[in-house]
């Protein structure tokens, strides 16, 4: 099996960060710049749980701020392909440390998911994954980072550099 997901925890007046307001430059910033902060949020409030498990390891060493940075980034490319139904794609979790790569392709009307190792750990065969569980997972995924990001950093989930970003895969 595999799973990803995002899970805020109780959030109270303490686990809000105020970052440093970075003075983002529309023609020199992008998505990412905004990203970046946001994940450095997630990390330092402690109030979000980001979870990776499958092909034999219960839960993947992720974090906020460098693992969710380098998946979520990818979310709205993945969503734009799932959304023209096709499920042919990867998800790289490239970080040093983690460096796996998860290759999906449409195989008889399912999904196929393998995950490639880039460090000594093996991981199991690969699954199969009904289409529309992919699309709900990656869905869920997306709509909790941005619900996240609302209630823990309001100013930079509204920011003008994200809105092409939030809504490039529709």
């Amino acid at each position: 099996m595999f799973n990803i997901q995002l899970i805020l925890k109780n959030v109270s007046s303490t686990n809000r960060v105020s970052i440093m307001d970075s003075s983002f430059e529309m023609e020199l910033d992008d998505p990412i710049a905004i990203l970046i902060d946001i994940c450095e949020v997630f990390e330092i409030s402690e109030s979000i749980v980001f979870l990776v498990s499958g092909f034999g390891q219960e839960q993947w060493p992720v974090d906020c701020r460098t693992d969710l940075l380098t998946v979520i980034e990818q979310i709205p490319f993945i969503l734009k392909k799932i959304s023209k139904n096709d499920f042919s794609f990867q998800l790289d979790f490239y970080e040093q440390g983690i460096e796996h790569l998860l290759i999906f392709e449409e195989e008889n009307n399912q999904v196929r998911v393998s995950c490639v190792s880039h460090t000594d750990w093996t991981p199991d065969e690969a699954i199969y994954i009904e289409k529309d569980k992919v699309l709900m997972m990656f869905e869920h995924f997306y709509y909790h980072f941005l619900k996240s990001s609302q209630i823990l950093c309001p100013t930079l989930a509204d920011h003008i550099l994200l809105n092409d970003w939030k809504k490039g895969w529709k």
